[in-house]
């Protein structure tokens, strides 16, 4: 018996050596967001593959970039991905991360007399087509009982939507963090939030061309993410100010970000699925997809293994 546990043991370290040397894992990485968190939470020591980062500034190149191929994994919102998937592209959910809805907002400028989502009809209301930002907007029209063509839309990134609005050229933009905490920041307010209109999900995203080769290496690298997630929402001050040195940002705003959206991991679940078809359905609704999209095949559930069961922030 003991002699089989050593074989074991020198079968398992025999496989971990062959990973290191085989397995180098190319992910996305917005803003450094990822790799500032997983080197903060001690989770890039001892991996037994290599990671190579790679820097996006949105989440658009990130699935552009899957789509090609030329990066193996990507964390980034639902709707671009289910958008991706329905006309073919070779990916795989393999993990969620979910935020608090107070993240993704619409917001108004400094001093603005819009007070209720009904006052958007008629202003300048910035929004990028296809984006949570285009879904807010529309879900909270309807809520409202207003029609998606009330407002007078202009289509802006969202760093030039919060330019925009500062400098008073637009009434209000539909973002997400960290554009709602520079907004206000900047004296502007938040009007709605995505609370009880939209799931607005991120997920962790694998291009299909190496999955099965890359399987142990991204279901490690799931499981560590969860972990520097769980530890993120007890560090939030150091993981805000390794971020915003890395950024140059200001740590404050970097700070009331990660409070507010207090994001964690979790498996993919019936839940999920069921947030991902009321996304393709808007997709459809806003011309993005041209029929529907049954999103189910997008899924791969079995990474589930690699996580805990899902534990969101109490505070």
């Amino acid at each position: 018996m003991i002699k089989g546990l050593l074989l074991a043991a020198g079968l398992l370290a025999g496989t971990s050596a062959n990973l290191a040397q085989a397995v180098t894992l190319t992910i996305g990485d917005q803003f450094y967001y990822s790799s500032t968190l997983l080197e903060q939470a001690g989770e890039l020591k001892d991996l037994p593959y290599e990671i190579q980062w790679k820097r996006f500034n949105a989440g658009g190149p990130v699935v552009e970039a899957l789509n090609v191929g030329s990066i193996d994994l990507g964390i980034v919102g639902d709707t671009p991905v289910i958008a991706l998937a329905a006309r073919g592209g070779p990916i795989k959910v393999v993990a969620v991360t979910r935020n608090r809805p107070d993240g993704t907002a619409i917001v108004v400028g400094k001093d603005s007399p819009i007070k209720t989502v009904a006052d958007l009809a008629g202003k300048r209301v910035a929004i990028w087509k296809g984006s949570w930002s285009q879904q807010l907007v529309y879900s909270a029209l309807e809520q409202a009982g207003l029609p998606s063509d009330a407002p007078r839309y202009s289509y802006l990134m969202p760093t030039e939507a919060v330019a925009a609005l500062s400098q008073g050229t637009l009434d209000a933009t539909a973002t997400w963090e960290p554009y709602v905490s520079m907004v206000e920041r900047q004296g502007g307010r938040v009007l709605v939030t995505a609370k009880d209109l939209m799931p607005a999900p991120v997920y962790v995203v694998a291009n299909t061309r190496r999955l099965d080769e890359n399987r142990a290496a991204i279901g490690d690298f799931i499981a560590r993410l969860q972990r520097a997630r769980s530890w993120a929402r007890d560090h939030v001050d150091v993981y805000a100010q390794a971020w915003a040195r890395r950024n140059n940002s200001d740590p404050a705003i970097a700070e009331r970000w990660f409070r507010r959206d207090a994001t964690w991991v979790e498996p993919i679940s019936a839940q999920t699925l069921s947030d991902g078809q009321k996304t393709a359905d808007f997709l459809v609704k806003a011309g993005v997809l041209q029929q529907p999209y049954d999103v189910k095949p997008l899924y791969d559930q079995s990474f589930n293994r690699y996580l805990q069961a899902p534990r969101e922030a109490s505070r």
